[in-house]
């Protein structure tokens, strides 16, 4: 079962590339599609990316890239966002989309 704070690797543009699941489990559940934010090597001075170590790799979650895709798109599951990478990620969404 899909859950929120996992992190996927997904179909992307021909390519599978890792991301971690933003929707809630009780939706994730329920709704053919989930809501993702990508992860990437590729570094920004983005105040919407928070780094995060990817099998020993510097990488970013990429808020600012958040979109919707089907759970079809998932390919294999890589882990879970250790909890304060969670409660991070929470905070950085709540400035985001709250504020």
């Amino acid at each position: 079962m899909v859950r929120k704070f996992d992190v996927y690797l997904c179909e992307s543009h021909g390519a599978d590339k890792p991301c971690v699941i933003l929707t809630p489990d009780d939706l994730c559940e329920a709704l053919p599609y989930i809501l993702i934010a990508p992860i990437t090597v590729f570094k920004r001075n983005f105040p919407c990316r928070l780094g995060v170590k990817l099998k020993g790799q510097q990488a970013q979650i990429a808020l600012d890239l958040i979109h919707t895709v089907p759970k079809s798109d998932l390919g294999g599951r890589i882990g879970s966002l250790p909890e304060p990478m969670q409660e991070m990620l929470l905070d950085m969404l709540n400035e985001i989309l709250i504020k």
